[in-house]
């Protein structure tokens, strides 16, 4: 399901570079090999099989350089960028989704920012970007429910561009990216600039605070209850510590 360990977490940090210096690519097209676009972090891949024990692994991963370098990295990117949302997107998945130039999702993908659903507080970009496409109370409503949904139901809502059947994604998606890489290819990085530093400045304002509770919130208790009832398939019962 492509969820998200550490090594794979300094790759998604460091593969846009890669792709934004390479003289034959036009567009890059963003997506999740196999049935899942990304199931989020890894919290249970632990080296004794534990559930409830990532928290205190998690916390050595220094998750604020990490998720911000990821973030700013992402947004330094001069081609466009399409999302190809092809299944599950969760929780981090889910951001990493949304932090594309233009996005489509399969109607039947299911997706959701659900920190809150194991007890932390949103610091990968949810707090940034869903208020700027939802509006603050419509953002709260998702980041507060941890509800997950459809990608025909985001695609109503305006949290994506496009929701296509799962069919006809992968045709949708390619004709877009093409139509994108036959524009000026300097017109288009310095319009993208341009609107990439709307995201920067209100970064600023959100990220680092965001990072930070996300930070407190993981060494709690009922972030490791959280994680153990995910790993055992039962609801959560939190105790406020």
């Amino acid at each position: 399901m492509n969820a998200v360990d550490p090594e794979t977490h300094r790759q998604i940090g460091r593969i846009w570079h890669v792709l934004d210096r390479d003289p034959d690519c036009r567009v890059i097209v963003f997506t999740g090999a196999g049935r899942a676009f990304c199931a989020g972090m890894d919290y249970k891949r632990e080296p004794n099989g534990k559930a409830g024990d990532a928290p205190i692994r998690y916390r050595s991963l220094r998750a604020r350089p990490g998720a911000s370098k990821i973030l700013d990295n992402i947004l330094e990117v001069e081609k466009p960028i399409v999302t190809m949302i092809n299944g599950p997107a969760m929780g981090m998945g889910f951001i990493l989704a949304l932090m594309g130039d233009i996005t489509v999702a399969s109607t039947e993908a299911k997706m959701g920012d659900t920190h809150i659903n194991i007890g932390v507080t949103p610091g990968d970009g949810g707090i940034l970007l869903l208020p700027l496409l939802l509006g603050i109370n419509r953002a709260k409503e998702l980041l507060m429910t941890g509800d997950v949904i459809t990608g025909a139901e985001v695609a109503r809502m305006g949290v994506v561009n496009h929701a296509v059947p799962p069919e006809e994604l992968r045709a949708f998606t390619l004709a877009l990216a093409a139509k994108l890489a036959a524009k000026a290819p300097y017109a288009m990085k310095t319009t993208k600039a341009a609107l990439n530093m709307i995201l920067r400045r209100r970064a600023l304002d959100v990220m680092d605070l965001s990072h930070l509770y996300e930070q407190r919130t993981m060494r709690t208790e009922d972030h490791r209850e959280g994680v153990r009832a995910m790993a055992e398939k039962r609801k959560p019962k939190f105790v406020g510590r």
